[in-house]
């Protein structure tokens, strides 16, 4: 098999002992990237390596959707390498995948997915999940994923569930009232937590409203409106 390090990978394993998990990511990765070239993709024999490196990004935060898709595509066109804990493993790549909302890597999983892994009880949690998320239902979003260890255990899960929050909140609002949007945004530490989401996204709190637009967009609109002439409007408003 092929084995890369990096000049920092050598470095850190040098000065510590222990190879830097940033360091070691970026190892991974090179080998996943050059183990997925051409026929390669699908060779049965590097499973085992894709689902360690999965669970090592699972542990550490990091994220590869290519190799991470790679293990569904192993288990779909070499059905015999399926075990029990096969599953385990469709389940961590399926919340990995959630957690890119707005990209869509969590629809190219569960496409490579057979009906067995479809039908069963914690990938169609999953699914739920990644339903009331794409639907917007953020405060029953916050409740379900309570219930599921698998959510509240994954490193940066909430925070990557906040994010995309925040995306669909910028989209659709240039004021919201702050109360609504702590609800939308899942329990929190204190308000301090809070006032770092504001600040994360550059939004201003004014009294009981936060205002999430850009304030450039305002000044540009309001001059485009103040440009526009009469005449130009009337025959508009003329048209039945």
């Amino acid at each position: 098999s092929c084995n890369f390090q990096t000049a920092e990978a050598v470095v850190s394993t040098q000065s510590t002992g222990v190879m830097d998990p940033a360091a070691e990511f970026e190892q991974m990765r090179e080998e996943a990237f050059y183990s997925m070239e051409g026929l390669g993709r699908l060779n049965p024999e590097k499973l085992d390596f894709y689902v360690d490196y999965l669970k090592f990004q699972v542990e550490h935060g990091f994220y590869d959707g290519d190799a991470n898709l790679n293990i569904l595509k192993l288990y779909q066109f070499s059905p015999d390498l399926i075990t029990r804990s096969s599953i385990d493993n469709v389940h961590l790549v399926l919340v990995k995948a959630l957690m890119q909302l707005p990209n869509s890597d969590y629809v190219f999983c569960r496409a490579q997915l057979s009906q067995e892994m479809i039908d069963d009880i914690l990938t169609k949690k999953i699914e739920s999940v990644a339903t009331l998320l794409e639907t917007c239902q953020f405060p029953e979003f916050w409740n379900v994923i309570q219930e599921e260890k698998i959510f509240m255990e994954m490193a940066g899960f909430v925070e990557a569930a906040r994010k995309f929050i925040c995306h669909v909140v910028h989209l659709t609002y240039k004021n919201i009232e702050a109360d609504f949007l702590m609800q939308l945004l899942g329990p929190m530490e204190d308000s301090s937590e809070f006032l770092q989401v504001l600040a994360d996204n550059n939004w201003d709190l004014d009294g009981d409203s936060v205002f999430v637009g850009h304030k450039e967009e305002m000044v540009e609109q309001k001059e485009i409106i103040e440009k526009m002439p009469i005449e130009v409007v009337t025959p508009i408003l003329a048209i039945r």
